[in-house]
């Protein structure tokens, strides 16, 4: 396992057990109390402690090796759980913009001493578990939406301080429901962003730091070189881009010097983690590409298929 790997797994560890364990202080702390709201925000901590699990099993199936039924490894194990996770906040963020509006308009009187004793507790936790995320979710899918599970508890703890002081100084009860629509509005903005970046990699599009054609240009100015077909970018998991092209090269071209160049230009310039290249001095399905190859370059550049003569 790589450092960080163990890095990510370290720090999802520490932030099950630390919100895992608050989950059952603060379930002890409603049912002691017999407050409902309590018990409400425990459940709330418990939706973080699922979504951290989940990051950490998906990571941990993740790394398995690979073997020769799965060539590439359970690599993509990040990307479903990242994916489930996405909508998981999908529902969460509906369920705290559904509970906005129905306290919006029934206000409800809520045992703000209690609940603020419950919410500094979380707010500490819950820091400490973002402060342990927050390096790993940059350039990982699967640990962002962990982060994010944690950072949707740690905002409902903010809130909840926060409408305590507002009520207490102004009697303002409306404050409480509204702080929880516009999180649940960041929130559906956060899952939809995680939702459509798994998508993206499951559908292997192409990554949107790669630009197709700049790929293309570069590898044809090659000495040597005619043309690049059979062009294929896309994410094998966060982190991990992969390109294949048939390379077309001159008959009198020094092909090792070719392959060279090229591997050397889509590892250095571009930042691909592994390439796969065919040289050829002919391809044998070449005029079957349009039909088989949707990057072949005699299609239009938008991607679709070349466009028919008029």
């Amino acid at each position: 396992m790589s450092a960080m790997l163990a890095a990510n797994e370290r720090a999802l560890k520490i932030s099950s057990w630390l919100t895992g364990i608050y989950f059952f202080i603060e379930l002890g702390l409603g049912y002691l109390s017999g407050s409902v709201a309590v018990l409400s925000d425990a459940f709330h901590t418990f939706s973080a402690v699922g979504g951290v699990l989940l990051a950490l099993v998906a990571g941990r199936i993740a790394a398995k090796a690979a073997d020769r039924y799965r060539t590439f490894g359970s690599v993509r194990a990040e990307i479903i759980g990242a994916l489930l996770n996405g909508l998981f906040l999908f529902a969460m963020a509906a369920f705290i913009l559904y509970m906005g509006v129905v306290r919006l308009m029934n206000p409800v009187e809520v045992e703000y001493g209690l609940m603020l004793l419950a919410a500094a507790g979380g707010l500490i936790t819950e820091f400490i578990s973002l402060r342990l995320l927050f390096k790993g979710q940059r350039g990982n899918l699967n640990m962002k939406g962990a982060f994010w599970h944690v950072m949707q508890t740690f905002v409902g703890s903010l809130i909840i301080i926060v409408a305590a002081v507002v009520v207490y100084f102004t009697g303002f009860v409306a404050i409480d429901p509204i702080l929880g629509i516009a999180f649940g509005l960041v929130l559906f903005w956060a899952s939809w962003s995680i939702t459509r970046d798994a998508i993206n990699v499951l559908m292997e599009t192409v990554p949107g730091d790669v630009d197709v054609e700049m790929v293309e240009d570069a590898l044809t100015t090659i000495p040597g070189v005619q043309e690049i077909h059979h062009v294929h970018a896309w994410a094998l998991t966060s982190g991990k881009t992969l390109f294949s092209a048939h390379v077309l090269v001159d008959k009198s071209a020094d092909t090792e010097a070719v392959l060279h160049k090229a591997h050397t230009e889509l590892r250095e310039r571009f930042g691909f983690y592994f390439s796969t290249l065919q040289v050829e001095a002919g391809c044998p399905n070449y005029h079957d590409a349009p039909e088989i190859d949707f990057a072949d370059p005699r299609h239009s550049r938008d991607g679709g298929a070349a466009k028919p003569e008029t």
